[in-house]
């Protein structure tokens, strides 16, 4: 966190030295640039905050006697042997390759005209499922339904590269590249199955959020070393404002399922169409 905090530190000492060289100097721009420091300062400290919490709850369940509610060890275990083999593939491939693209086009900034995902890598390390217990009560038409916590940060070696196209008044139609990494995703995740009297028995797999989730990452423009742009005050309230608009009215339960897993009849029986984003039940914004 000190290495990225001395970008922002540089940045306004440059800014200071420059107005001090065309006698612009002034008591405004240093209270200015002193309240910006700490509002970049207090969203590194709220970053840093969620990853211990996040390494403090993983250690306390390990360290956790085994119990019947304590029944995800064994699963997290099984995530992790799996995950870098087909998980990895599967969730940004199957699961959020169909969302990104319509994600990014219904709530891109206006300062953008297109944006697409070149690349997409979730990283070596898997989600952590802290708990798990069946819903008595389903709103919908599912025969079960399993709620999760899961918290998940992606390891240093997570990348995903977005393409930004500007608009011709802002940036003259130019094409730039945003690097996304460190993603920390930690919510309540609702897992709805249904089934059916006959082979293969199982009907529909829905897996959305049961509240917004927090969601938080590091943007940085044309390099991958570079500033986080995602800190920046104005663009991080802004950006957590759209965030949490976004996943309210798109991967929120009842509203849509961002996952699901779709029987359909041929003559020859029944063949699986797996990971089918959900555009119809999305709710346009009010």
């Amino acid at each position: 966190m000190e290495s990225f905090l001395v970008h922002h530190i540089v940045i306004v000492l440059l800014f200071l030295w420059f107005l001090s060289w065309l006698n612009r100097s002034h008591g405004f721009f240093y209270f200015i640039s002193l309240i910006y420091l700490y509002l970049v300062h207090e969203r590194y400290v709220m970053r840093l905050k969620r990853q211990l919490q996040f390494e403090e709850r993983k250690q306390a369940n390990q360290r956790r006697v085994l119990t019947d509610s304590e029944s995800v060890r064994w699963l997290n275990h099984a995530v992790e042997k799996i995950w870098p083999i087909c998980m990895e593939q599967i969730a940004s491939e199957k699961i959020l390759g169909p969302i990104i693209p319509w994600f990014l086009d219904k709530y891109r900034p206006w300062t953008a005209k297109k944006a697409v995902i070149q690349h997409l890598y979730m990283g070596k390390k898997p989600p952590l499922l802290t708990d798990i217990r069946v819903l008595r009560q389903s709103k919908g038409d599912d025969h079960l339904v399993l709620e999760l916590g899961m918290n998940f940060l992606a390891a240093d070696d997570m990348s995903a590269i977005l393409a930004v196209k500007l608009r011709k008044r802002l940036g003259f139609g130019m094409w730039t590249k945003l690097h996304l990494t460190g993603m920390q995703v930690e919510g309540k995740v609702l897992v709805g199955v249904k089934f059916l009297r006959r082979w293969p028995f199982l009907g529909r797999l829905r897996v959305c959020f049961a509240e917004p989730p927090y969601f938080q990452m590091t943007v940085k423009p044309i390099f991958t070393h570079g500033l986080d742009v995602a800190v920046l005050p104005g663009i991080a309230g802004w950006l957590d404002k759209l965030l949490s608009i976004a996943f309210e009215q798109t991967l929120v339960q009842v509203r849509t399922a961002f996952s699901n897993f779709v029987l359909t009849k041929k003559k020859s029986g029944f063949t699986s169409l797996p990971f089918l984003w959900n555009r119809n039940n999305v709710n346009s914004p009010s």
